[in-house]
């Protein structure tokens, strides 16, 4: 099979992203065949080498697209400022993508850019959407991860910068997670950084 052939192939399954074997499978050959075609293609600069074994179909594909893939085979969603931004809460690109996870954190480097893995107990791992191939989570969870993280990791997340809620955001749905804490410890120190969190952002949660 040609490269293009190949190429085709690979981008009728609909995926912005394949791993080597996925595409072996796809195309009916060796990991080692597979490789090689996918290699000849990054060469051509028709697909992008993601990092070892993953690979983008194309080459405008969102960093936050990678979080599925990153934290394989424990699930995971975009998270604290990058879903911020995303939401248009907060108006500061982030420099990475914030992902969490139950599966171990972790800094991982790709040719589009840093993914942070944070790790969150099961309890309180969920609230996302799923946006243009993006599991997204709500402005509420963003912000309850914010917290619980702050709370959990000493220092992490102490200073924030301007943060516009907006009305998208929903107070009871935060504290909805928060009841989900098993340590009562941890599950009122989440629930203070929620609150001051909401006052810097000049949000009053009877209004909510």
């Amino acid at each position: 099979m040609s490269a293009a052939a190949g190429l085709a192939s690979l981008r009728a399954m609909g995926r912005p992203l394949v791993t080597t074997r996925d595409a072996a499978v796809r195309l009916g050959c060796s990991t080692s065949a597979a490789s090689h075609v996918l290699r000849r293609l990054a060469d051509a600069g028709v697909v992008l080498a993601i990092r070892r074994g993953l690979w983008a179909l194309e080459l405008d594909v969102d960093p936050m697209q990678l979080a599925a893939w990153a934290t394989a085979p424990y699930p995971s969603y975009v998270s604290l400022w990058s879903a911020l931004h995303a939401h248009g809460m907060l108006a500061q690109i982030p420099r990475e993508t914030h992902v969490v996870s139950v599966g171990r954190p972790q800094r991982i480097e790709t040719a589009l850019g840093i993914l942070v893995v944070h790790r969150v107990a099961p309890e309180v791992f969920g609230g996302y959407e799923i946006s243009n191939d993006v599991p997204l989570a709500t402005p509420a969870k963003a912000i309850f991860d914010l917290a619980y993280l702050s709370a959990s990791h000493g220092q992490r997340f102490r200073r924030l910068p301007e943060l516009d809620l907006g009305p998208g955001y929903r107070h009871q749905e935060a504290q909805l997670w928060v009841s989900k804490i098993k340590s009562a410890r941890l599950r009122t120190m989440t629930r203070d950084r929620i609150h001051v969190i909401e006052e810097g952002a000049g949000v009053a949660a009877a209004s909510m």
